[in-house]
């Protein structure tokens, strides 16, 4: 989670975008990909691959990277969920999302990003809160938070998610203190107006009628670099469109979380140019 910011913070968002964003690219993985096709099923076509390795093999924080590549050049996604083990509707919606087929371009999810305080249920791990271990313009300060890392560098990505869910909700009264209902952009040209447009259309579309105004989506603060969390090292050193997405826990079930998370995805990935397929 990011610390609550006061509502001035709304006023310096329109002019906080610095960087264009990243030309398409066309990626690949080599002989990987030939070898490590794992599985197929609904919506998988004779061109989609799909793969996982795991990053820190043999130790407690071993998970997996999966990777969707539609076969046909498009830009690549970098999804992450499971920071934080009592943030449980992230890592749902993460596996879910390794489901996924899409149109064009290369899908990576790492949904179980710190195994060890999913397995306990907690907000850290041993070495602390994993979201604070990622300094912009430095090595990230843990194995774990390195590796992670290095996968993302490793895959190119032209945007990255990471799925996260606060206690309360950003900028209201109405429940604990709290960041959530918010996506958080970071600087590169075009992430403020993905994520104002995304909690538009969440807030149009799938915001229950029985919820109060105050559940309403809206655009958070810019991740500027200023802080060591994942996406603000994002925003500082790859400089790409990115979002870190927080529905709240206050007055919600797990259900609905995941449905938010999914549906705030698939749209700003769409945003991206890759859209979720179905046949």
């Amino acid at each position: 989670m990011l610390d609550n910011r006061t509502k001035d913070s709304r006023d310096n968002i329109k002019n906080e975008s610095t960087s264009s964003r990243r030309q398409f690219l066309s990626k690949s993985v080599g002989a990987l990909t030939t070898l490590s096709a794992v599985k197929t099923g609904i919506g998988v076509t004779a061109a989609e691959s799909r793969w996982t390795y795991p990053i820190r093999e043999g130790t407690k924080d071993e998970t997996d990277v999966h990777v969707i590549e539609s076969g046909k050049t498009g830009p690549t996604a970098y999804v992450t969920g499971g920071f934080h083990g009592n943030e449980v509707s992230g890592y749902y919606a993460a596996d879910s999302i390794t489901n996924w087929s899409i149109d064009q371009g290369k899908l990576v999810v790492l949904p179980r990003a710190n195994p060890v305080a999913i397995e306990r249920k907690t907000y850290v791990n041993n070495n602390g809160n994993l979201n604070r271990q990622f300094p912009s313009g430095k090595k990230p300060t843990t194995p774990l938070a390195r590796a992670i890392w290095n996968s993302i560098d490793r895959h190119n990505p032209d945007t990255v998610l990471a799925l996260h869910a606060s206690k309360g909700i950003l900028w209201e009264n109405e429940g604990p203190k709290g960041v959530g209902q918010a996506i958080y952009p970071t600087l590169s040209e075009g992430s403020s107006e993905d994520a104002a447009q995304t909690a538009a259309y969440l807030n149009h579309y799938h915001m229950p009628d029985s919820f109060p105004d105050y559940y309403e989506f809206k655009r958070g603060n810019i991740l500027d670099g200023s802080r060591p969390l994942l996406l603000h090292k994002v925003s500082a050193d790859l400089r790409i469109p990115g979002s870190l997405i927080e529905p709240t826990k206050y007055g919600t079930d797990v259900k609905q979380r995941v449905n938010w998370h999914l549906n705030i995805v698939r749209h700003l990935l769409r945003r991206q140019g890759i859209d979720r397929t179905y046949s």
